[in-house]
Order: C-alpha cells, then structure tokens, then sequence
C-alpha cells in the first residue's frame, strides 16, 4: 500500500514540476511561397522553301531561329511569347531535331506538322507539350484552300495562345529585359552571308524605324510589307548528319551541336557587335552576352537569329 501511495505521490509531483515549465510554442507550418510563372511561349515551325513563300504572321513574333535542313533549305523556329490576335500565320510545316532542343531550353509549347518517326519519337519522349493537325480534332490549324498542300497549313496567334493554356505548361525563368547597347558597336548597314549553298541572306537598315530589312521575305499577315527585323544574330554553331532518314527520299536528318558556348554577332541599331551564345545550361533559354560577360542588351522588337557554320565570315558595309 504504502509502495503504491509513494508511487502516486511521485507521479503528482512530477505533474506540478511539468506544470510549472515555460511551454515551448509551436510555430505554424510555413507555407510555401508560390513561383511566378507566365505561360509557357508557343514555338511554331515553319518552312522556309521557295514553294512556301510568302510567310504570314512572322511580323509579330519575338524571335525567330533559322537554321540549315536537308537539300540545303532552311526552316524556321518561331516564338511567341504572348500570342494574341488572328492574323494567319505559317505555312506550317515539320519538326527538326534543332527544334526539340530550342523548345526544350525554352520551356515551350511546340506546334508543327508531323516529323520523321526519329524525330517524332523525341518529341514524344520529352514530354513536352505538342500539338498538330490532328490535335484536339483540328482546332488549332487550318487549311488553306488557295494553296497547294503540303504548303497550305496555317494556325494563327490565337489560337496558339488557346493550345497554350489548354496545355498547362508554365515557365518561371525571367527573360532579359530590353534594353539599348551601352558599347560603341562598328557600322553595320548591309549585311551580306551564305547561311547555306541554296540560301544567300541578305539585311538593309533603315534608321528611320531602326529595323533591319530582310531582303526577299514579306509578311502576308502584314500587307506583303518587308519583315522588318529589330536584332540580327548569328550564332557559330557546328552541325553534322545525325544518322537517322529525315523524309522519304532518304536525306539524312541534321543535328546541331548546340550546347555550351560559341561565338555569335549581333546587328542592331545599324551597328555590329562581337558577342557569344550560351547555352550551359539545357532547360534554359539560349543568352546572348556582351564582351562584358551579361546579357546583350537587345532593343525591344523582332530578334532573327540564325545558326551559321563556324567561321562564317559576313560581308558588312
């Protein structure tokens, strides 16, 4: 018995001894602050051959990549950031192998044709999200009778804006802001260069709207008026055959060796700089630096860049 009361007696005091402790305050659970996120920019594919000619809708892009394919042709990698409006824009055409890795650093939605099965199955291991003719019973592009197939499939901003939230995805990187060289660049006019045997390039300047004329390409979307390009960038980048069959005849599929660095020029405000392309990191967007290592900084307006061969020189005056 007496055991037993000593044993309460202990437990009572132990309680009062607790009872008397400072509590210790559980501080709420924390909660997460959100990232902000815009919507992921559309990347629409489109080509660049005699048969296509004229573009439609190029004029209200934000950046355009242009890069050698099969038979010496190029084709195009455009990108919307904030698609809106109902211009007609294309002729759409296929996917690239370039293409899946531009889409990929940007985070973006692509929109396209087909691609070779090569091609197809990377798009379809990426995850990322895509859409075609056949998407969501067709909804996002259109055929245009006038014209002869397979050079006669449009979308238009809006409905690229439509696939965009429909898809979901989002970004959380920060593009650089715009801005006016701070560095005394050379006189750059007229650019001249060969980007591929069967495509010779070729830009005026007009310092009335600070804008590059690319010579032989008009805007459908825009009253046929010469596409008016605000930053020109050529980017060195080696490619080489990338064996795998890229269409039916058989050509073999080209890849581009586009990670790293390299070296690139840059053609804004009747200027020429030297600069360098940087691709480090692979889910991140393609940066331009300046020869003080930061972000170029790129006026407001269409930026074209293409990705030349190394060693390319351009006839400048």
């Amino acid at each position: 018995m007496f055991s037993r009361r000593a044993a309460l007696a202990i437990v009572a005091l132990a309680l009062v001894a607790c009872s008397n402790q400072p509590q210790v305050k559980v501080p709420a659970a924390l909660k997460p602050t959100p990232t902000p996120s815009s919507p992921a920019p559309a990347m629409l594919q489109i080509e660049n051959s005699p048969d296509s000619l004229p573009h439609s809708g190029l004029a209200k892009a934000d950046m355009a990549f242009e890069y050698l394919t099969e038979g010496g042709i190029t084709r195009f990698t455009v990108v919307y950031f904030k698609p809106s409006g109902g211009d007609k824009t294309g002729p759409v055409r296929s996917a690239r192998l370039v293409a899946l890795r531009l889409v990929q650093s940007f985070h973006g939605v692509l929109f396209y044709s087909g691609a070779s099965d090569f091609v197809q199955g990377k798009i379809w291991d990426s995850k990322l999200p895509n859409y075609t003719e056949g998407s969501d019973g067709g909804k996002y592009f259109t055929r245009d009778s006038s014209r002869r197939a397979p050079h006669n499939l449009f979308t238009t901003p809006d409905q690229m804006a439509q696939a965009v939230d429909k898809s979901g995805q989002r970004i959380t990187y920060t593009r650089p802001a715009p801005g006016e060289p701070t560095a005394q660049g050379t006189p750059a006019n007229k650019i001249d260069f060969a980007q591929t045997i069967a495509h010779h390039v070729s830009y005026t300047y007009d310092a009335g709207s600070k804008t590059y004329a690319y010579a032989g390409e008009t805007d459908a979307a825009n009253g046929n008026q010469p596409l008016k390009v605000t930053n020109v960038v050529l980017m060195q980048v080696p490619h080489h055959g990338a064996g795998y069959k890229e269409d039916v005849l058989g050509a073999e599929g080209i890849d581009f060796d586009l990670s790293g660095q390299g070296k690139a020029e840059v053609f804004t405000r009747g200027q020429r700089f030297d600069a360098t392309w940087d691709l480090s990191q692979a889910d991140q967007p393609v940066r331009i630096l300046g020869a003080d290592g930061k972000d170029f900084p790129l006026p407001q307006g269409l930026t074209w860049i293409h990705l030349v061969d190394p060693g390319l020189a351009a006839s400048v005056s």
